[in-house]
């Protein structure tokens, strides 16, 4: 059986240490890129910058300063003006105004992270554990591996493909 707390902890891990280097979304779901930004080719031969790790959430979400929500998932519900408006706001708090690195990653069983960021800032994701619903997903993007996919509350079993 898989300890969901453990394998998300355990992989997250290498989190520790670099910056958040990008802020976005896809229709409703928020994508943060963590560090150095590199160009790859997409599938449509278009340039892009990605970091070395992405995490891409589907779920609840909140991002957080010094104890103060600065922005939630429903913030990306609205319009498409507000939902930029949103992901703007983030970048610039989180990536332009100065470095935020990541200093720790916490789990819970539920497949929830709370990611400790510095300048007192922290990204706290919460599953809403709906079966097969994709929660959220972590991965090097443009690398052949798979991804850490937290469906229902748990990790999917092709997180281990």
């Amino acid at each position: 059986m898989i300890d969901t707390r453990k394998e998300i902890e355990q992989r997250l891990s290498v989190l520790c240490g670099l910056l958040l280097s990008d802020v976005n979304r896809a229709a409703d779901m928020l994508t943060l890129s963590f560090g150095a930004l590199r160009p790859v080719t997409n599938f449509k031969g278009a340039i892009k910058h990605v970091g070395k790790w992405a995490l891409h959430i589907q779920c609840p979400w909140s991002f957080e300063e010094a104890g103060r929500i600065v922005a939630t998932n429903a913030d990306l519900l609205g319009s498409e003006e507000k939902a930029y408006a949103t992901v703007d706001r983030l970048r610039e708090q989180a990536v332009m105004l100065g470095a935020i690195s990541v200093n720790a990653v916490a789990a819970t069983n539920n497949g929830g992270i709370v990611v400790s960021l510095s300048k007192a800032f922290r990204l706290v994701v919460v599953p809403d554990c709906i079966q097969d619903a994709e929660d959220w997903r972590f991965f090097a993007p443009s690398v052949n591996a798979a991804h850490l996919v937290i469906k229902g509350g748990a990790v999917a079993p092709e997180s281990f493909d």
